[in-house]
């Protein structure tokens, strides 16, 4: 007898990859829209995992052979060594934007991540994918008075983003432990316009528009400690870090100012194609996750990053220090029950908390968010259907600011292949 690839997985599997990957360019064009995009490199968008976002972000401690979790690398090791998982997961984010004196609603949708995981040998595991780091999309209108020329109004739009493509490799060093190593390609362009006039005769109304095109390496690096009490007892300690990193960008800037009684812009000044840098800053986490028996599992994470050393060409900007706390259990009431489809479900909750990077008008933003999220599989198979939901708040209407209220949705699919069958030869 001998191992032998097989020579193709089912048909409805490699249809609906070969679907995905048609829609891989929709990943690279996440929308948003939230005023506190403006400022750093956007929102960020971390965890995009079905699974995860299900309990409250949870990532640096979580290991299973059935999802891809590239919050930490060191957990690609847990895939089975017979088995290719793949992911998608596309979400509709609902938001409530008030001040004091306005509100706004919407929405939008989008494709969140792409992502396989597949192992090598039985102690080196790969991951690949594709997912968005962080969006910008705002629009936003203010005034000012001047005593020369009176009411002066600002209009600030920004769109764009930045995306990353990842590679990990994941190795078994010892006993329980595994060590790992995410390559990410971050790649994107932050688009940001400011147009200022006024009515007043006399005032030139001026354009700015500013591009910053972002391609470089970005690397991280992550540990998992896997131990085993018994058959439905186990217990993973994560750690993750990634280093401060300079990555290369390219800045187009256009200034233009339209004369009185004008009907087209006069230039006064363009650039394009300056190379510079955009420094992301270090990272660290930590977290844990235990499976108390075969229903029952939880964890904890944290993670800081050091966004007061962040710049964007040698500028520093007034940026916070971030932190966030995650809580998440899981339930599966009994997976191993093909005639009863209720007690085959995976259930998830969650709870996070965390201070952004933004520090507007002497004020920190922070948000929280709770999570449900169920796994419904597909027949008597691994494949399923994954649904999450988040309820959260970010700012407040206080000194002028903008609470937000956020509603958001997570579809994903997870498809488990037989990657190698044992034949038999008589």
């Amino acid at each position: 007898m001998s191992f032998s690839l097989i020579s193709g997985f089912s048909r409805r599997t490699i249809s609906f990859v070969s679907l995905i990957l048609i829609l891989l360019p929709a990943v690279a064009q996440t929308r948003i829209t939230s005023p506190y995009s403006r400022f750093g490199v956007g929102e960020l968008l971390y965890n995009q995992n079905f699974r995860n976002l299900g309990m409250g972000g949870l990532g640096i401690g979580y290991r299973s052979n059935l999802s891809v979790n590239d919050v930490n690398p060191a957990s690609y090791t847990a895939i089975d060594s017979t088995s290719f998982v793949f992911e998608a997961t596309a979400f509709s984010h609902f938001y409530h934007q008030t001040t004091r004196t306005e509100e706004q609603i919407g929405n939008y949708t989008s494709l969140a991540n792409l992502s396989f995981s597949f192992p090598v040998t039985r102690w080196w595991g790969v991951g690949i994918g594709l997912k968005p780091f962080s969006a910008v999309g705002y629009k936003v209108i203010s005034s000012s008075v001047d005593e020369e020329v009176g009411t002066v109004n600002y209009l600030y739009e920004g769109s764009g983003g930045i995306n990353q493509v990842f590679i990990g490799n994941s190795f078994n060093v010892y006993k329980g432990l595994s060590l790992g190593m995410n390559a990410s390609y971050l790649f994107g362009s932050m688009e940001r316009h400011t147009t200022v006039n006024s009515d007043s005769a006399g005032f030139f109304q001026t354009n700015h528009n500013r591009a910053n095109q972002v391609n470089d390496l970005y690397l991280g690096f992550g540990a998992q400690y896997f131990h085993k009490f018994s058959d439905s007892r186990n217990l993973t300690l994560g750690v993750i870090f990634g280093p401060g990193t300079d990555i290369s960008t390219r800045e187009m800037e256009t200034v233009q100012r339209l004369l009185p009684g004008f009907t087209t812009y006069d230039t006064i000044s363009h650039y394009e194609g300056v190379k510079g840098s955009l420094y992301l800053p270090s990272y660290w986490g930590a977290g844990f996750f235990a499976r108390l028996n075969n229903q029952w599992a939880g964890g904890m994470d944290f993670k800081w990053q050091n966004w007061e050393k962040f710049e964007l060409y040698e500028t520093q900007q007034n940026l916070n220090n971030t932190y966030q706390i995650g809580l998440g259990v899981q339930h599966n009431p009994n997976v191993q029950t093909y005639s009863n489809f209720f007690s085959r479900l995976e259930y998830r909750a969650g709870l996070r908390y965390g201070q952004t990077y933004l520090n507007l008008n002497e004020q920190a933003i922070n948000e929280f968010g709770i999570s449900f999220g169920v796994s419904m599989p597909v027949r008597r198979t691994l494949n399923g259907l994954n649904v999450s939901f988040e309820l959260g708040q970010r700012g407040s209407t206080d000194n002028n600011l903008i609470k937000e209220n956020l509603y958001r949705i997570n579809i994903g699919v997870n498809i488990q292949e037989r990657w190698f069958v044992r034949r038999r030869f008589y």
